[in-house]
């Protein structure tokens, strides 16, 4: 376990920049250092070559100190594509193909990772700074085709050509971007071209920065930094790939995206290991995965130390190895202003190296919420708007919210929501049909088209398309709350192209709760459970899911009974009962010896009503754990053992 410290250096006080970062690196056990050639709060686009070099130079020199040192010396290269985009002078535009969003106006000064001559510029860059000999060079997370300015692309003319070619059709802009946001057949065959070209032109450009350092220093390790899962699908990314192109034959290296830049409350706590830990989902256990530790833009107005404390954590239960900290800011404040952070780093060395440790061998356990590469590509839009490409995880956060724990992979009992399940061939579905299946009523209109019907407790007879609200009956799924009622905020999902599906329940199935008009009578069933011929056992939700509707305390209570009752035999390994935004994160290895992370994003101190199949001992000092209270905005992690 090791820090990097991630520090812009500026031309002007580089030598002063340098003892300061050696003096803090001895004093919070700093290891390794991952220098950046400028600031983003002064320049936030890719800059000259002459720049680069100049900077090429200056780190030459401050190597020998940090060798002479013990301290690693490694870079990360901060500006390539660009981070947002800038107007300015002509002095400052680079010769190469803009960036094209969804506006589809080129940007000033942000550029297209396919346009080969910005291959080369990036390729020159990284020459000039393989040529300092540094442990590992680490592209940024500029390298990238979504969250620039405008925030979804790239539809330049490389992207349009190229994809109109491998379609065999003529193609404008305009119709790509209609292609992208529709749901034809033939839009989805122009969406599928345009994210494989996308991808390959990533893969070549990786390929290029890789050649370019190996031919100035075979051992230094070309990474990436780079964003979550839903953006990497989106962009036709294979990220374990990616990586493995960027590393060649060394370790490949990764610093997924970390959240949590400002103090986290409710779920954002949750969203801080959740993050990294589906990226992590998707990779092989030889890659390399770091954390990201930013506090930005870098102010204790915006995040203190107790959420700084908790992110490192959470990211050392996600199975982060290392830890990047961007904990100050870009314009060479000292260090010594922000004693507090370095106090942070060295009380929290030691509980880190503990997590880890006990975090090794296991993987996460819980109710499943498997993750499909592909999910963007089958993703649709019911208006027309590209916003509705990006995949949707909120379900990853909900859950634990309502103290279920979760994993990515599939489970006994499993989440198919909208249209990830055409992610799914027929072999698969049946599979999931089989076992303990959560579907939203996008799923369930796509399970019916694939002749999947018989297996799903209802029939689809249409949608609702006037007021209407959720109110629950009465049963063991519902507790104490039956006989509530929930808002569908059906206003408001309607001007996104969803509403609530009307279905007619099977007469062995149960229904656990009902919709009703704004005169409060009945509609149609808002909750189905049913039993199929395969053995499987189903529910079903008909209203879309939103926050508004879906965070209240009866139904984290009725989809925390569902999931058991899903997860059938296997059960789950913990349930935290009725506790707002306080939830269970479960690792376990193939002995049943587990880690147990609470998280807690309520703002009160809570004494939770935990439910677990073990007993539990605090991970730090090996106390037994009968009662429990969760502190506001806390973590606490236990090792768990079975009987």
């Amino acid at each position: 376990m090791s820090y990097m410290l991630r520090a812009v250096i500026l031309e002007q006080t580089w030598e002063r920049q340098l003892q300061s970062i050696i003096r803090l690196c001895k004093e919070a056990n700093i290891e390794e250092v991952l220098l950046k050639e400028v600031s983003s709060h002064l320049l936030p686009i890719p800059v000259q070559l002459d720049k680069h070099q100049r900077m090429a130079n200056i780190y030459k020199q401050m190597a020998e100190q940090f060798h002479a040192n013990r301290i690693v010396f490694s870079i990360n290269i901060i500006m390539l594509v660009g981070h947002m985009d800038a107007d300015l002078g002509p002095e400052y535009i680079l010769p190469y193909q803009k960036f094209v969003g969804e506006d589809l106006r080129e940007v000033h000064a942000n550029y297209c990772i396919l346009d080969e001559a910005w291959q080369q510029y990036a390729a020159e860059i990284c020459r000039a700074y393989a040529a300092t000999k540094p442990d590992k060079i680490v592209i940024d997370d500029d390298f990238r085709s979504v969250n620039h300015t405008s925030e979804f692309g790239c539809f330049c003319p490389i992207h349009v050509r190229r994809t109109a070619e491998r379609c065999g059709i003529e193609l404008t802009a305009e119709q790509l971007l209609r292609a992208v946001s529709g749901y034809t057949a033939e839009d989805l065959r122009i969406k599928e071209a345009w994210m494989q070209v996308n991808f390959e032109g990533q893969l070549k450009a990786a390929r290029t920065l890789r050649l370019a350092v190996e031919s100035v220093c075979p051992h230094t390790r070309l990474g990436l930094m780079n964003s979550g899962e839903p953006s990497h699908s989106f962009q036709g990314r294979d990220m374990d790939r990616l990586l493995r192109e960027f590393a060649g034959d060394k370790r490949p290296f990764t610093r997924p995206a970390g959240g949590s830049y400002t103090d986290a409350v409710h779920g954002e706590m949750f969203r801080i290991h959740q993050v990294m830990a589906l990226s992590k989902s998707v990779l092989g256990e030889d890659i390399q995965v770091v954390s990201e530790v930013e506090n930005y833009p870098h102010t204790r107005f915006g995040k203190g130390i107790r959420t700084t404390r908790s992110q490192m954590e959470l990211h050392a239960l996600a199975g982060a190895e290392n830890f990047t900290l961007n904990l100050y800011d870009y314009l060479t404040t000292p260090y010594d202003q922000e004693p507090d952070y370095r106090q942070l780093l060295i009380e929290e060395k030691e509980r880190l190296r503990i997590i880890q440790e006990a975090r090794k061998g296991k993987k996460m356990k819980g109710f499943g919420i498997p993750w499909e590469k592909d999910t963007a590509l089958k993703q649709i839009s019911r208006r027309g708007d590209i916003r509705d490409v990006m995949p949707e995880r909120e379900f990853d956060i909900y859950f634990p919210q309502f103290g279920v724990p979760v994993q990515f992979v599939p489970a006994q009992g499993n989440l198919l929501f909208g249209d990830t399940a055409q992610c799914y061939d027929d072999e698969k579905l049946f599979g999931l049909l089989s076992g303990g299946l959560l579907i939203d009523g996008q799923a369930l209109e796509h399970l019916q088209v694939r002749g999947f019907g018989r297996y799903l407790g209802c029939e689809l007879l249409g949608r609702l398309d006037g007021p209407t609200v959720e109110k629950f009956g009465t049963s063991e799924f519902t507790g104490r709350f039956g006989g509530n009622m929930q808002a569908t905020h059906w206003f408001e999902t309607k001007r996104q192209g969803k509403v609530p599906y009307l279905v007619k329940a099977m007469p062995d199935a149960q229904v656990l709760s009902m919709l009703l008009d704004e005169n409060l009578n009945e509609l149609a069933p808002g909750t189905i459970l049913y039993e199929n011929e395969l053995g499987g056992r189903i529910a079903v939700l008909t209203v879309p899911v939103t926050s508004f509707q879906f965070l209240h305390r009866c139904r984290a209570y009725m989809i925390a009974k569902i999931a058991h009752w899903l997860m059938k035999e296997e059960s789950l390994p913990v349930w935290i009962e009725d506790c707002p935004n306080i939830g269970p994160i479960y690792y376990e290895d193939d002995n049943g010896e587990g880690l147990l992370g609470i998280v807690s994003g309520n703002i009160d101190s809570v004494e939770i009503k935990l439910h677990a199949e073990f007993k539990l001992f605090d991970l730090f000092t090996g106390e037994s754990c009968e009662q429990l209270r969760m502190e506001p905005l806390s973590v606490r992690f236990f090792r768990t053992t079975k009987n």
